[in-house]
């Protein structure tokens, strides 16, 4: 009989100090939710993992069966029922589906529920215990993925992202694909494992420069060379507080002695750019807006909002970076956006052209932020939200923020929305009539994301340290689970970092 693929994804990046749940209301509204052939239908061709996992499968022709995929962006930790109802509906797919291949898994790699710490662990553990030992089961995670021994217990092949901005979504699915065709197709394969204790906060590496590039130079150049078949050097996502965890390192080679080998000595590696990779210096709220102040340039300074960074798990609706450019509503323009549901529907029911005082922000996550008021607020203009990214990253996908209103405070423009994601696009401004290039100031809350697109136009980027679930300042964040000892959080040795192992 014809081998087949079956095709399934559960995707969420969770920030464990965002107190509010992801349900399955975060799943079912996102534009990549799908089953069955859609599925395949939906991604093939596109910049998604599943999309390369269906190009690579099909230019080697094998057929494929589409499950489920379930996708929501980053936010507090998954209610269990949601992944309960995932598992159901795909281990039915794939009974229903048997005899298959293999099993290719679309994951974040760093999802937390109320009852489990390791969710894509359960995943890959369930899938492994349904179609048994000789099906091949591959993963693609984030580059930001909890990739535990777990996972790599019941998965034989994980891929993640090689880039920080994320591009290459679509060539980590195609990696892992051809990973596990050549275990199908009976080919030598060994993927190897190891984990270094340390995090750091995503604002302070890109794979762009630095020594983490000389790292993905250096583990590219072995995969050109024929040394290895792949590798995956991970930043474990930083806000995400379980107790296992840890960056872990994944070569895969046709020898296991060379893929343990290389695992090590990358992981050496990545232990050494430990100090480096907690990033450049942070700015005040008010150091940043000084500095925009100061700028002569013809071009923006970026305030970095991080912390507040839906892509991160934040809810996008602090206003802290807002309170700072009050008292220069007059003098300098600026871009600020700020997720808050009820000062929209204000917005909307004083009509364009309106004045009233606003009280913007802090209405999603009380506790992590504070609202500000906003006085002789004047509303710009009104919309639907709908937006096409730019990109690079993910260019031609479509972005909602919900409805929205552009208020002017003096020279500061005010977006209100009820969802900040995808504000690292310059389009989440410039669809509601905000030029970021005529501004000199833009608030952006996303860690790195933004930079691809950002960086051609800014004067400065300015890692500033604001309120919310995303902190930069890591070792100031209320972590209470996270193993021990681990960097930055306690002082870390080489020693304490285990011998890579190839556990499948």
């Amino acid at each position: 009989m014809e081998q087949r693929i079956f095709l399934c994804g559960i995707h969420q990046e969770t920030a464990s100090f965002n107190p509010i749940p992801s349900t399955m209301k975060d799943y079912t509204s996102y534009v990549y939710q799908a089953n069955g052939e859609e599925l395949i239908a939906q991604n093939r061709g596109k910049p998604t993992c599943l999309g390369g996992m269906i190009d690579v499968a099909e230019k080697h022709g094998y057929a494929l069966c589409g499950s489920t995929n379930m996708f929501a962006c980053s936010g507090g930790a998954v209610q269990q029922s949601v992944v309960d109802a995932f598992l159901a509906q795909t281990l039915a797919d794939l009974k229903a589906a048997m005899p298959v291949g293999a099993v290719l898994v679309s994951l974040h790699g760093a999802t937390q529920s109320d009852a489990s710490d390791d969710v894509c662990g359960d995943v890959l553990t369930a899938i492994r215990e349904a179609v048994g030992e000789n099906v091949v089961i591959g993963a693609s995670c984030d580059l930001h993925g909890n990739v535990t021994k777990r996972m790599m217990q019941a998965a034989d092949f994980i891929s993640g992202y090689q880039t920080y901005p994320h591009l290459d979504m679509f060539n980590t699915g195609a990696r892992v694909t051809e990973l596990a065709i050549r275990k199908m197709e009976g080919k030598p394969t060994r993927m190897a494992w190891t984990t270094v204790p340390q995090t750091a906060p995503a604002h302070g590496y890109t794979t762009n420069e630095g020594g983490l590039k000389k790292l993905m130079d250096r583990a590219h150049a072995l995969v050109a060379d024929g040394t290895i078949l792949d590798f995956t050097i991970f930043q474990v996502q930083p806000w995400l507080d379980v107790t296992v965890s840890g960056s872990t390192i994944l070569v895969a080679a046709e020898d296991e002695a060379v893929a343990k080998a290389v695992a090590d000595d990358f992981a050496a590696e990545e232990f050494s750019l430990r100090e480096e990779l907690q990033g450049p210096k942070l700015w005040t709220m008010a150091e940043t807006v000084q500095a925009a102040l100061d700028n002569t340039e013809d071009k923006p300074v970026v305030l970095v909002d991080s912390s507040d960074s839906p892509g991160a798990g934040s809810a996008g609706d602090s206003a802290a970076v807002l309170e700072y450019l009050l008292p220069h509503r007059d003098v300098m323009r600026a871009a600020v956006a700020v997720a808050d549901a009820a000062a929209v529907e204000k917005a909307y029911a004083l009509g364009v052209g309106g004045k009233a005082d606003f009280t913007l922000g802090a209405s999603i996550s009380p506790t992590l932020s504070s609202p500000v008021e906003v006085k002789d607020c004047v509303v710009k203009s009104l919309h639907r939200g709908d937006f096409v990214l730019e990109g690079p990253a993910s260019r031609g996908a479509r972005g909602n923020m919900g409805p929205a209103a552009v208020l002017m405070a003096g020279q500061l423009m005010i977006l209100v929305c009820h969802d900040c994601n995808n504000c690292k696009d310059p389009q989440f401004y410039r669809s509601v009539g905000i030029e970021p290039t005529l501004c000199r100031l833009v608030s952006v809350k996303a860690c790195t994301s933004f930079r691809a697109a950002y960086e051609p136009f800014s004067a400065q980027i300015c890692n500033t340290i604001t309120p919310g679930a995303a902190g930069v300042q890591l070792t100031m964040l209320p972590f209470a689970r996270i193993p021990a000892p681990f960097y930055p959080f306690q002082e870390t040795t080489q020693d304490m970092i285990p011998a890579a192992v190839c556990l499948r």
